[in-house]
């Protein structure tokens, strides 16, 4: 580790791998500091007698913003294209190659007018005027059915892909995020996710960077609104390192308590209240059976099972031979404030036990983890964004907590990334 950097970038998520990269890219000499031993944060990968079981996030969006870095860096992104897509709702499988979310309204709903009803107002709210914030998805659609089954269906959408359930989403928000991305496709990437993230490591070191794990940081350094660098703990020791430009992956609210308090605004401070945390389960297990062919099943109208993954149906290296590796999302009744986890658990036990007969003696459960609090599921609900840019000149966010609106996730982590290289750029051209 040197003393001086071009940039320097804490915490490797999504959003702090991608934005290094693209800096080293660039001819920068970039320090990637992560705190934990292994890169890649809530978007990471790690062993469990032999199965590659993910941190939190999982699937890429295949063409998206993570493969649109990989792109702009010239590395391949591994990811393999989910082919076998189905959503299994209330006991019955719909595979979407006979058609979406379309053709599963129509099927499900009790007529053609309440079909028609629906699709048109998902028209009209897409195509002219989507809904305000002030009223949530679920209150929104109910306005045009009461039907379960059509409910159900974007239940599993919304909280698989936002980590908060229908009823806790802005109902806008769900539609900027579908103008943005849709159609939304996934796929997995060979050899887990923290592959990827190594990738984008060996740029940065190629680069002349560094690349350090088991490192905290403990302060942002401001000279006259100015970042000039960062105080961090590593192997033991403190250390102070400089660099023109700082890009926090921490989350914003956790990057405001390393600057020194006179340099953060009123007007910022109060958009970081509006910062809600959401929560996730996550569970994985094994089981030498393919027990359905698909490698992402969406769940809905279950007690609290979202999505159901086999990344080891479409991508290599991520089970040991002759096994496969199950990936199961959940969302918590209460996805901003999770109370009794035991219960939230035992709830989706009993969704795997309906979906597959003899789950017990057909499956080896591997790790349950509820992702909350300070590693929670999302840095904050879905239109509570302060964005990436700060108060202060050259200190800038990335992450889940700063991608801008109608990109979630992954994807805004690494939409985020991109958009501080554009600033970069514009601003400290080298």
């Amino acid at each position: 580790m040197k003393r001086q950097y071009d940039a320097i970038v804490i915490g490797s998520g999504v959003g702090g791998c991608c934005i290094a990269a693209l800096l080293a890219y660039s001819g920068r000499r970039v320090l990637l500091m992560e705190k934990r031993a292994y890169l890649g944060g809530r978007f990471s990968t790690v062993d469990r007698d032999g199965f590659l079981c993910a941190t939190g996030g999982l699937a890429i969006q295949t063409g998206g913003c993570v493969e649109q870095v990989c792109q702009a860096v010239g590395i391949p992104s591994g990811v393999h294209p989910s082919q076998k897509v189905a959503t299994w709702l209330a006991g019955k499988i719909y595979d979407h190659k006979e058609g979406g979310t379309t053709r599963i309204i129509r099927d499900v709903a009790i007529s053609d007018d309440e079909a028609e009803s629906v699709l048109g107002a998902l028209k009209r709210a897409r195509g002219w005027c989507p809904p305000s914030n002030d009223i949530s998805f679920k209150d929104w659609l109910s306005h045009y059915t009461k039907n379960e089954k059509i409910h159900g269906v974007f239940q599993a959408t919304i909280s698989s892909l936002l980590t908060v359930n229908s009823h806790e989403l802005p109902a806008g928000e769900y539609f900027k995020v579908m103008e943005h991305n849709a159609p939304i496709t996934f796929g997995f990437i060979e050899g887990g996710s923290i592959r990827l993230w190594e990738k984008m490591a060996d740029l940065v070191k190629q680069a002349g960077g560094d690349v350090i794990t088991g490192a905290s940081a403990k302060g942002v350094n401001v000279e006259d609104f100015k970042v000039t660098g960062v105080n961090l703990r590593y192997q033991q020791e403190n250390h102070t390192v400089h660099a023109p430009i700082v890009v926090s992956n921490m989350g914003p609210a956790a990057t405001a308590k390393l600057v020194p308090k006179e340099f953060v605004d009123e007007g910022f401070t109060h958009q970081l209240k509006k910062i809600t945390p959401t929560a996730i389960m996550w569970l994985h297990f094994s089981s030498p059976e393919l027990l359905m062919e698909y490698s992402a099943l969406a769940v809905g109208c279950s007690r609290r099972v979202n999505m159901i993954d086999v990344p080891s149906f479409e991508a290599d290296g991520v089970a040991p031979p002759g096994q496969h590796l199950y990936t199961v999302g959940g969302a918590p009744l209460n996805s901003l404030e999770p109370d009794d986890i035991k219960a939230e658990f035992a709830a989706l036990m009993e969704d795997l036990r309906d979906i597959y007969p003899d789950f017990d003696k057909r499956t080896q459960v591997l790790t349950k983890t509820c992702y909350r609090g300070e590693w929670p599921g999302f840095r904050t609900i879905s239109g509570s964004r302060p964005g990436h840019r700060t108060t202060i000149r050259n200190l800038y966010n990335v992450g889940d907590g700063a991608g801008p609106p109608g990109f979630e996730g992954s994807m805004g982590a690494a939409k985020s990334a991109l958009m501080v290289a554009e600033d970069v750029q514009r601003f400290s051209p080298m």
